[in-house]
């Protein structure tokens, strides 16, 4: 299984940070960047990965509706770049391309990355995927394909204080999501419904800045764990 680091290209000094840069939890200012930190802890094996998010255009839809480009760039060069709409129910992807891609693919529907305005106890659904969780390789399971997962978002707060490598941003939103993934695990314990859970900061004026996905499990057959993703840099024009 390919492991799908969430997240978010070499670490910046967080000092070179700017300050946050108006009130949107979710800039996406032509030319911003943000540089991440990733923290994979699969089966108690601890290991480091980066990635930088950037938004290198814009695109004139279909109806009229401004279509931002966000591009992840993983170490290695590989990217994948996302179709984000923005309007006055919130910022929902469209669309998505890998680099290997000659066009974009558009998503059968349309899946909300925030619902706005962001209030205390606002919720939406979006259709994911384990990011943790897969088959162990060693053990002949390479091909087996993992079942989706729909996540249930909640806004839990809007007033807390996140410190991570960039800086100690206040007034940030807390959003966490979460589902279950069923799984047949092995011949002893049958089919389970393991727990996902997604926890996401944004930030006022400055944007995503940490996310912690729980995939727990205990299987001979399959993988789990935690992926951490922090901000170390950001830049907005």
């Amino acid at each position: 299984m390919m492991r799908i680091s969430l997240l978010a290209a070499a670490i910046l000094v967080a000092g070179c940070s700017p300050a946050p840069k108006g009130e949107s939890y979710f800039p996406l200012n032509v030319g911003a960047s943000w540089t991440y930190d990733i923290t994979n802890d699969i089966d108690g094996t601890v290991s480091h990965d980066s990635q930088v998010n950037s938004v290198p255009r814009t695109i004139d839809y279909v109806g009229g509706d401004q279509v931002y480009v966000r591009r992840a760039e993983m170490p290695g060069g590989i990217g994948v770049e996302y179709w984000l709409r923005k309007d006055k129910i919130g910022i929902a992807r469209i669309a998505h391309r890998t680099d290997v891609d000659e066009q974009a693919q558009l998503d059968p529907n349309a899946r909300t990355v925030l619902k706005l305005p962001l209030t205390v106890g606002g919720s939406w659904m979006v259709p994911s995927q384990p990011f943790v969780i897969g088959p162990k390789t060693d053990l002949g399971q390479r091909d087996i394909k993992m079942p989706k997962v729909l996540m249930t978002n909640v806004v839990e707060a809007l007033n807390e204080t996140v410190t991570v490598p960039a800086g100690t941003f206040k007034d940030c939103a807390r959003v966490v999501g979460n589902g279950m993934l069923p799984l047949y695990l092995d011949a002893v314990q049958g089919y389970k419904d393991i727990a996902i859970i997604n926890r996401e900061w944004y930030c006022k004026g400055v944007g995503l800045v940490k996310v912690e996905r729980v995939e727990q499990l205990s299987s001979n057959f399959f993988s789990g764990g935690t992926i951490t993703m922090e901000l170390t840099a950001f830049e907005l024009p």
